[in-house]
């Protein structure tokens, strides 16, 4: 735990730590909003900042009763803070990591007031904490956007950073929902293949093989328009 109370107390709330890419698992970076619009375009498909929010605490609400009023929690491809906005109060200490530098920025001035939050910029699949740090993670609306196979190493990296007797917070767009099936056949049919934005899509079967796979114990498994899945370590 030395390493990571010195990182701790080298990152002050409002400051971003930038973290550099593992050899042959990083992705050309997307996510570069100009604006907050944009950014919530692309976090959400909408310019409406009361829809944006309001999809915020509703994201907060399925995920209140994990949410350790005296732990650590991590909010991975935090985008502009979309969900930690409203986790951020009920825990003492988030870290909101996101691949974007322009995101965190927008979350920064954002979280202004929030005093517990820190935030550090990833690269690739690896996450900049210690091992077993987190009591909580959960990344929403995130995974589906990398390569299964980066997918996967990510859900290692969870695994790491888990402290026993955490939580792993996850959802998954699901194929055999009729609002991914369509955007699947979209892409398919819009030549969007190559389009490194594009969701890649699972089966709760697919779910429930790769989270153990990965060490992640899965506790809960509902499948939706989204796969949402709770974990702890196996």
């Amino acid at each position: 735990m030395r390493l990571y109370r010195r990182l701790r107390d080298l990152v002050r709330p409002g400051e971003a730590v930038a973290v550099p890419a593992e050899t042959g698992d990083s992705e050309p970076a997307v996510w570069e909003p100009t604006d907050e619009e944009t950014a919530m375009q692309e976090v959400l498909n909408t310019a409406d900042p009361e829809e944006f929010e309001r999809s915020g605490r509703q994201q907060f609400e399925a995920l209140r009763l994990l949410v350790p009023s005296g732990g650590v929690v991590l909010d991975f491809g935090c985008g502009i803070g979309r969900v930690a906005r409203y986790v951020a109060p009920h825990c003492r200490e988030l870290w909101a990591i996101d691949s974007s530098e322009k995101m965190l920025g927008f979350a920064r001035r954002r979280f202004a007031a929030l005093e517990n939050v820190r935030y550090a910029r990833c690269a690739g699949t690896s996450i900049p904490l210690p091992d077993a740090t987190l009591d909580l993670a959960y990344s929403v609306l995130t995974l589906q956007h990398m390569e299964r196979e980066h997918a996967f190493m990510v859900l290692r990296e969870l695994h790491r950073v888990i402290r026993a007797g955490g939580a792993v917070y996850l959802t998954f767009p699901n194929l055999l929902s009729d609002a991914y099936l369509e955007s699947f056949l979209g892409y398919v049919d819009g030549g969007e293949v190559a389009n490194p934005r594009r969701a890649r899509f699972y089966t709760q079967q697919e779910v429930e093989r790769l989270l153990p796979a990965a060490g992640l114990r899965i506790a809960d498994c509902t499948a939706g328009t989204e796969i949402v899945v709770v974990c702890g370590l196996a």
